[in-house]
């Protein structure tokens, strides 16, 4: 009984630790809509399996003359509504302005498919670095 007891340990380690083994990998993909801009989307996966999405849009205040935290307040307004986007935050600082937000609607999700998500992103014009 013990023999059998001590097999079935040595089995349920090994699949505990082939479980765990699986590797998480991020992907960034990018786009700039316009000069002084850069939309990042960052997807993290396991395999073909979305885990997690994360998304930021990066504006240069010099380029963009964004010149104090009001100014960047309105850029945030109308590139969330331009978007379609919801809660996103932003913040400030003298060189630049950081929008961060939800991945859209039409935009992959934790959950779905890494390939399809990938492709989806391509083909709205995002570059995969």
């Amino acid at each position: 009984m013990k023999k059998i007891l001590g097999v079935f340990s040595v089995l349920v380690m090994v699949f505990i630790l082939s479980g765990c083994g699986k590797k998480a990998e991020t992907a960034t993909f990018t786009q700039s809509p316009m000069v002084g801009s850069e939309v990042s989307i960052i997807v993290e996966h396991e395999g073909d399996k979305v885990t997690k999405v994360s998304c930021k849009a990066v504006f240069d205040n010099e380029t963009l003359q964004i010149t104090d935290e009001d100014t960047a307040k309105q850029v945030s307004e109308a590139f969330e509504t331009s978007s379609n986007l919801k809660d996103s935050k932003m913040k400030y600082t003298e060189k630049e302005t950081v929008i961060t937000y939800e991945a859209p609607a039409n935009s992959v999700k934790s959950g779905s498919s890494f390939k399809e998500g990938e492709k989806q992103l391509i083909d709205m014009g995002f570059e995969k670095k």
